[in-house]
């Protein structure tokens, strides 16, 4: 519920309005219970931000894993990116939100981290270099990350087809060599 409450208070009013206190409140809990496990407000953010990265990095592998034979695992991995933020738009909160401050920047970066290697360890791609597949998949993260950002914006004319079909491509021509 707390958690929930911060996640909420984050995609309506900014991370830097969410503090553990705050949260507590707004969920109708006492926010002593919790210090131990948040000892400071960028605790609960993190907690936050690691929820939502937990989801979607679980979306995207569970629907690779699942796709069909002849189907693109790729675009599999981004219907199921595009579905969670449609059902769930906070995630689309923490995706931008996490570099204003420091602490969710370096998460955000050791969440990409980590996410590059588990999709580098899923190319085709002729080169083999790790290196280089590494490099890519940071790249494809990155742009997948762009055209959400897009997405989400108003003022541009992507929309959740354009995202499905340039994100799936990026990653096919990048990760899959072809």
């Amino acid at each position: 519920m707390l958690l929930d409450t911060a996640w909420q208070m984050w995609a309506e009013v900014g991370w830097a309005a969410v503090t553990l206190d705050a949260a507590a409140a707004a969920a109708g809990l006492d926010a002593t219970c919790f210090r131990e496990e948040f000892p400071e407000d960028v605790d609960l953010l993190c907690e936050v931000f690691d929820h939502s990265s937990e989801l979607r990095g679980s979306a995207a592998l569970a629907a690779m894993d699942a796709a069909v034979e002849g189907e693109s695992r790729w675009l599999a991995a981004i219907e199921s990116y595009v579905r969670l933020l449609e059902e769930d738009p906070r995630h689309a909160a923490v995706l931008v939100e996490a570099v204003g401050s420091p602490e969710l920047r370096a998460r955000r970066r050791s969440s990409y981290r980590g996410f590059a290697v588990v999709m580098a360890g899923m190319a085709t791609r002729s080169s083999r270099d790790p290196h280089d597949q590494l490099a890519a998949a940071h790249f494809c993260i990155g742009g997948l990350t762009e055209l959400t950002l897009a997405w989400q914006d108003t003022d541009t004319d992507v929309d959740r087809d354009a995202v499905l079909r340039q994100g799936s491509m990026l990653f096919e021509l990048v990760m899959s060599g072809g």
